[in-house]
């Protein structure tokens, strides 16, 4: 099977400044075992924070889940930008600029940890950054692999 068929990619959050705070797409992680966030931060002034929600609908944000993420040791086009930290948890996490900036953050949830019945899982950043430049994909891993696996994005 080819990447795509195995993990199900999700584009969850439009590249832009997000400084006024704003959601990623939610992702109904009932038919699925894990997410994995790839952040992708460029210009950061100021520190944003991160959270992850769950909420047993779409867009709900009942409660803060703890998440675990590691950061990229170099900024992108470096050397060892393809390289990362240790695995570090947390239910909100801070984006230092001059730490943060440039670099791939990677944010994973596994569904079993999430609060029971809210498998609908939805990133926040909030607005305390003066610049928060990001876009985020979402690679969830399905319970079933498929070509064409049912849609993990809520429909209204």
């Amino acid at each position: 099977m080819r990447f795509s068929e195995t993990y199900h990619p999700v584009y969850v959050l439009k590249p832009g400044d997000h400084q006024a705070g704003i959601d990623f797409d939610s992702i109904n992680l009932s038919l699925g075992s894990s997410v994995c966030f790839m952040i992708q931060l460029a210009a950061l002034t100021g520190s944003g924070i991160l959270t992850i929600n769950s909420g047993a609908t779409d867009g709900t944000k009942t409660t803060a889940e703890t998440f675990n993420y590691r950061l990229a040791d170099a900024i992108q086009g470096a050397a060892s930008a393809d390289l990362f930290g240790d695995w570090s948890t947390s239910a909100a996490l801070t984006l230092t600029d001059g730490t943060y900036d440039n670099k791939l953050l990677i944010v994973e949830i596994d569904a079993r940890a999430l609060t029971p019945g809210q498998y609908f899982v939805t990133g926040t950043l909030d607005a305390t950054a003066s610049a928060l430049n990001a876009s985020a994909v979402a690679i969830v891993e399905p319970r079933y692999a498929a070509h064409d696996g049912p849609t993990m994005i809520p429909t209204a």
